[in-house]
This record gives structure tokens, C-alpha cells and sequence, in this order.
């Protein structure tokens, strides 16, 4: 697609989208509470955990399902902010889905480019979704009409907004290199130049995580994300599945970038229990190759689990 300054056809269509966004009330929030004795599980397994490893930074937010629906919570290092890396574009795919409907379309309507950008955390095929669902492409700053252009590019970000899920978090920039180049030039440049890079944290990655669960973006949503997340525990894309016991449904999206290790878990246990673990960590090593083995956190996730309070 090739590049040109927006004109005010666009801006309008673009309102007029935003307007119909609004007059949707997002799904009641599950109860969430702070829990002690999953807080002093959690606290003693990344203690142990953190003793034996080369690294020194873990920030974790865990979810533990109880009996009637609601949830409880610990966490270390919960609002401290990360690069997350590739967890960015678990906020994309929720996004691309709500572009579909939108527009009167099959929620899988951006599947060509969605599902390896969720499968196999494609860069390219994330560029295709941020394109598609903003309806921007890069282009030369000169001559564009960058507050425009920009206002565009935060459609993932107006959507969590809505649902109480932003808190700081930055969902806007490409992870790179991507359909538009090997680094950010021209007005993505600009962009990340004038507002930073995408920013995460665990405790936002975990009640994403919930919020799709629990069908706050609706069925269609859940249902397809859902699906696109599911994948073996131990595979070149699960961090902490090995950590998990056999017979886990394991649903994740992981972040390997720099320094950041990070992944955002949802889990079915054989037992029955559904279990959130969002985990940022810097397991990475940042001088080492581009391919690295990702499962540094699975003695973090079993220590965990073999320390779960008993279900209630």
C-alpha cells in the first residue's frame, strides 16, 4: 500500500468508528481479590527460584480461580514497567478482532496475519495487523499530517482504555523488523521517538489475560484468541509450560526481546483449577544470539504450582 497524508474522509470515518465503540458497555469486571496465602506462595517459589539464576528480575501477577467465579491475586513487582516484547501483541489480536466486528466483518477476519503473529510471534504479520487495524501505513513525515496519523495508531490503546485495562501500558509501535522495515523510520520513528517504546506490565499482562477470559471483549473474541493462544507446553513459543504437569490446556503469548524474558499464561489444570501467571523477567541474555531458549521460567512456574493453597 503506498503512503498519503489523510484527508478529512478518513478522520470523519475514523470518529465516526470511535462513536459506535462508545455506546457499547464493556462486560462487568470478575471480582478479583488479594489473596495471602497465594501471596506468601508466590513470594517463597520466586525466592527460591530467583537464588539458583543468573538473573535478578522478576515481576510476576498471579490470577487463581475460586469457587463462584472470582479471583484471587498476588503479586511482586506487579506495576513496574517492562518492554514487553512480543507480550505486546497479545493487546493487538484482542484489538484486530473488535476491527472485524466493527466493521461488520468474521471475527477472524485478519487470520492470515493474526494467527502467526499470536502462533509464532511473526514481526511481519504484526505490522499487517497494526496497519490494518489503524488504517494507517508508514510513510515520510514530511507532508503528513502526523497528530492524525498518530491519533490512528492508538486503536488498541482507546480499546483497552475503555475496558479499564491501559494503567500506563503503551500498545502502539511495531515489534521490529516488520512489514515496514528492519527499524523504525519516517513517522513510526517519530512516534516512538516522541512517546516511547511499548510498555507492559504484569499485573496489567494478567488482567488482559482475564478480561479476555471472561469474555469482556464478548465470545467471538474469547473464542478466537483463545484458540490462537493454545499451544503445546513445551514448544519454541511456551516459556513456563514445562513447568506445568501434563494434561495443563496451556494458553500463552511470550516476549523475547533485549533483556526482556516475559510471558503471559492462561491455564486449565488437570485438576480442574484455572490459573493467570504473567511473568516479566531479565532472563535474556541481551548479547547473546537472536534465538535463545525461552523456558529460563519454568522452574519459576512449577515451584509455583507446587505451592498453590489449597482450592476453597
Amino acid at each position: 500500500m503506498l503512503w498519503r497524508p489523510f484527508v478529512k474522509t478518513g478522520l470523519v470515518a475514523a470518529s465516526l468508528a470511535l462513536v459506535a465503540c462508545a455506546t457499547l458497555p464493556p462486560a462487568p469486571k470478575p471480582a478479583v481479590r488479594d489473596d495471602a496465602a497465594l501471596q506468601r506462595a508466590l513470594e517463597r517459589a520466586r525466592t527460591e527460584f530467583l537464588a539458583g539464576q543468573h538473573f535478578d528480575r522478576l515481576d510476576v501477577t498471579v490470577l487463581l480461580v475460586s469457587r463462584g467465579g472470582s479471583w484471587r491475586r498476588a503479586s511482586v513487582g506487579g506495576r513496574e514497567s517492562w518492554y514487553p516484547a512480543s507480550c505486546v501483541k497479545l493487546g493487538f489480536a484482542i484489538a484486530a478482532v473488535h476491527w472485524c466486528e466493527s466493521k461488520g466483518r468474521p471475527a477472524a477476519c485478519l487470520d492470515k496475519s493474526v494467527l502467526p503473529m499470536l502462533r509464532d510471534s511473526d514481526n511481519v504479520a504484526t505490522g499487517v495487523v497494526v496497519d490494518a487495524i489503524t488504517e494507517t501505513v508508514n510513510g515520510p513525515v514530511e507532508g503528513a499530517d502526523y497528530d492524525a496519523w498518530f491519533e490512528r495508531r492508538l486503536y488498541t490503546e482507546r480499546l483497552l482504555d475503555r475496558h479499564g485495562l491501559l494503567n500506563g501500558q503503551r500498545f502502539v509501535n511495531k515489534t521490529y523488523p516488520t512489514n515496514s522495515g528492519e527499524e523504525p523510520t519516517g513517522l513510526e520513528a517519530l512516534a516512538r521517538e516522541r512517546h516511547g517504546r511499548n510498555a507492559m506490565h504484569a499485573d496489567g499482562g494478567a488482567r488482559l489475560m482475564l478480561a479476555l477470559v471472561t469474555d469482556a471483549f464478548g465470545a467471538a473474541t474469547r473464542d478466537y484468541v483463545r484458540e490462537r493462544l493454545r499451544r503445546p507446553r513445551h514448544s519454541r513459543n511456551s516459556g513456563m509450560g514445562g513447568g506445568f504437569p501434563e494434561g495443563t490446556v496451556y494458553e500463552s503469548k511470550i516476549g523475547d526481546a533485549y533483556d526482556t524474558l516475559a510471558e503471559i499464561v492462561h491455564a486449565e489444570l488437570p485438576d480442574g483449577r484455572r490459573i493467570i501467571v504473567s511473568a516479566f523477567s531479565n532472563a535474556r541474555d541481551p548479547d547473546g544470539p537472536d534465538e535463545q531458549d525461552l523456558t529460563a521460567l519454568a522452574g519459576f512456574a512449577k515451584r509455583l504450582l507446587e505451592r498453590l493453597p489449597a482450592g476453597d
